[in-house]
């Protein structure tokens, strides 16, 4: 699945919510179809703590847990966001709220479970930000401070996306998987290496991490013709003109599926 399309400078890419109720820009659209796709998953009801992950930094992590959570909300599912990126957290800006009183105030007892959840004015959804800088990450995501919050999460929320540090960069993916039920892997069209993804794939499944699904952010629909007039011309006629970095829905796959196609298209 296609979620962004390329922009000049993927480096100074903006993260923004172009999500919201009744829209028919061709970025909601595509949003739409990851929602549908993680309810699906979640029909058991045994796969609603996820933490988004990809292989290196700015692949598009905060704009899709964003925009995916307020897609769900939409659905009138209780979703929190939790920014767990220590080192670069970003989630708090899109939301246009504070950065203090998260994660480690609350860890340091200085805030209570109800302070530390911030209401967005998005329907539905909640955030969590980082708060004051964490030096150490690890002390908090091993604490049973830490497993009790988002034991407690799991009971309040329908969904609890985390957003988390790459994969090949920090390795604190190890210790949240630990409270997650699995992971949605994100990687961006024609900027990650095939072999920084196979990496963090391998890193995933030797860590017992559930892949859930992966997906192409930074798609750019008019360098890829295996979708021809289907994509580019026939949806770019009529979205591109009022939105031309819309998304485009490429292919949605679970870790049964067959990744190869989709990471050679990543070199």
């Amino acid at each position: 699945m296609g979620l962004f399309g390329k922009k000049h400078d993927q480096g100074l890419r903006k993260e923004r919510i172009i999500v919201s109720e009744g829209s028919s820009r061709f970025g909601s659209h595509g949003y739409t179809r990851l929602r549908d796709n993680i309810i699906y998953i979640n029909s058991d009801g045994n796969h609603k703590v996820i933490q988004i992950e990809s292989a290196m930094a700015k692949e598009g992590k905060t704009s899709v847990t964003a925009n995916l959570a307020v897609s769900l909300g939409l659905t009138e599912k209780k979703v929190v966001v939790v920014d767990l990126d220590f080192r670069r957290p970003r989630l708090h800006r899109v939301f246009k709220l504070t950065k203090e009183n998260g994660i480690a105030e609350y860890m340091m007892d200085t805030i209570g479970f109800d302070q530390v959840i911030k209401p967005t004015q998005y329907k539905n959804v909640d955030l969590i930000t980082r708060g004051t800088e964490v030096y150490n990450p690890a002390l908090i995501l091993v604490s049973d401070k830490f497993k009790e919050l988002i034991a407690k999460l799991r009971e309040k929320y329908d969904f609890v996306l985390l957003d988390c540090a790459p994969v090949l960069q920090v390795s604190d993916y190890i210790h949240i998987s630990k409270v997650s039920d699995g992971a949605l892997l994100l990687v961006a069209y024609g900027r990650t290496a095939k072999a920084q993804v196979a990496e963090a794939v391998k890193e995933l499944r030797k860590n017992d991490i559930a892949i859930l699904g992966t997906m192409f952010t930074m798609y750019d629909r008019k360098k890829d013709s295996r979708y021809g007039y289907g994509y580019g011309g026939y949806y770019g006629k009529y979205y591109d003109a009022a939105y031309g970095d819309a998304p485009v829905d490429v292919s949605a796959e679970s870790e049964n599926g067959n990744s190869d196609e989709n990471t050679e298209k990543s070199d």
